[in-house]
């Protein structure tokens, strides 16, 4: 069962489903999958436990904390209203936005403006957790996700319009770039400082060029000015890395990067 504030319009592909779905109440002896999955929205909602697959004292008590601060019976069950509780940013991602006189890449940046708010972040180890996993399908040290969270923001942008992405999704970089040069829509850094290419316009992806045929990292871009851009990014944190922990808000300069920009 899905959470009943899920809006029927939300686009859900199968990870997300598969985290958002309820199937029964989970308690104290709960199975390790279950505990885990319970352990890591409680730290995500500021209720810390270690996350260890074991639904003993210290998450039953932390369970009681969280329902109590919801205004839910604090009886240290997970049932339906809880889990809606637990789950509720993952649910305001995902909801709808408005389309109207809104191209794809307005939409991108809407959508990606609404996950950033919810502050997507990694829990349990590095790329780990219940956003890695809604965002790429897996998790785990080489999970980087910064792919996977442009990507599913710009899948939820063309569903809202009843389109089918310019470009297929992928959880690789490199990938990506290579499917923008197929698809006419790269736009390499020195087209755009010649000005033989116009600035990347919002909802654009740039890519942190490593090397030219190796790109690490890949954002959300708004605002191009001379110099520099506003960005909305996963998998990074306020340095600006390619590994961080985090999907925020913050701004770039032009160096070292190229841009996929949608028709």
């Amino acid at each position: 069962m899905l959470p009943g504030t899920l809006h029927p319009k939300s686009y859900l592909t199968k990870s997300a489903r598969k985290e958002l779905e309820f199937t029964k109440p989970i308690a104290k002896g709960a199975g390790k999958a279950e505990a885990k999955r319970v352990q890591e929205h409680l730290c995500l909602n500021g209720h810390a436990v270690p996350i260890d697959g074991n639904f003993g004292p210290a998450t039953e008590q932390q369970v009681k904390a969280f329902q109590s601060a919801r205004g839910l019976p604090a009886n240290g069950i997970v049932d339906m209203a809880t889990f809606e509780k637990l789950v509720d940013p993952m649910v305001r991602a995902l909801q709808p936005v408005s389309t109207a006189g809104k191209s794809l890449s307005q939409l991108v940046v809407d959508y990606a403006r609404q996950h950033v708010k919810q502050h997507p972040l990694e829990v349990g180890g590095p790329n780990a957790g219940p956003w890695v996993r809604m965002y790429l399908g897996w998790e785990g040290v080489a999970a980087k996700w910064c792919a996977g969270f442009v990507c599913y923001t710009l899948e939820q942008a063309a569903d809202a319009l009843g389109k089918k992405p310019p470009i297929a999704s992928s959880a690789s970089c490199d990938v990506l770039a290579e499917r923008a040069k197929m698809a006419g829509l790269f736009v390499p850094e020195k087209a755009v400082a010649a000005g033989t290419a116009p600035r990347p316009k919002d909802g654009s992806f740039f890519l942190v060029r490593r090397t030219p045929t190796d790109w690490i990292h890949v954002g959300i871009l708004f605002d191009a000015g001379s110099k520099t851009f506003g960005t909305l990014e996963g998998n990074t944190n306020s340095n600006g890395s390619s590994n961080g922990i985090e999907a925020i808000e913050q701004v770039r300069n032009y160096s070292s990067k190229d841009f996929i920009v949608w028709p």
